[in-house]
């Protein structure tokens, strides 16, 4: 038998070896359907709604709180309570997190006149440090001023207003807003390139 034979035989026993692929779709075995993780425990990440969450810590640099899409209704309290909720199983693994306590409720609709939104929340707050009542405030009035129409926010507990802490950890009682907490949120812009040496 030749060399070109046999090497044509030895290609066609290869081939019918060989796996062929399948184009039809396949669902996950039943006992595979976990693998990818734990339940969500808050929202699913996506829509055109934000709310922030605690950046991952950096020993070197302060605390910071990073925005996450949500798909929920555009009102301060669909946004709010997804806020409330959380961060999800995927964002848990990114290191993301809240300083608000997970008992905290919405007492009431949140009411709105002109850009001034009024909050009413449960009192849950006593039992956090000065610098997490902080930044609890902070992904609060972050997140409430992010939805259109909202410039600053009253903060209430039980129905009475009370003292929160700003960035610079100074107690006010009056309506918050987002540059009460300058350099608190992420920045999106990317970083900018360093200037490039002369080329010599």
């Amino acid at each position: 038998m030749s060399r070109l034979a046999t090497l044509l035989i030895a290609l066609a026993v290869i081939a019918g070896c060989s796996i062929q692929p399948d184009a039809a779709p396949s669902d996950l075995p039943a006992d595979r359907a976990d693998v990818f993780g734990d339940p969500v425990t808050g929202d699913v990440a996506a829509g055109a709604n934000r709310i922030y969450l605690l950046a991952p810590t950096d020993p070197e640099a302060p605390q910071r709180l990073r925005s996450v899409q949500r798909d929920v209704a555009s009102t301060p309290q669909a946004v709010l309570e997804s806020l409330f909720a959380g961060p999800n199983a995927a964002e848990r693994n990114e290191q993301l997190d809240t300083a608000i306590p997970a008992e905290v409720q919405l007492l009431t609709t949140p009411s709105q006149v002109g850009q001034l939104l009024t909050v009413d929340l449960n009192d849950v707050f006593d039992e956090l440090t000065p610098d997490g009542l902080r930044l609890a405030a902070a992904q609060i009035v972050s997140t409430a001023t992010d939805i259109e129409g909202v410039a600053a926010v009253q903060l209430r507990v039980d129905g009475e207003t009370r003292v929160w802490p700003v960035g610079s950890g100074e107690l006010v009682d009056r309506a918050l807003t987002q540059y009460d907490y300058p350099g608190l949120v992420e920045s999106t812009q990317p970083a900018f390139p360093a200037i490039p040496s002369p080329i010599a």
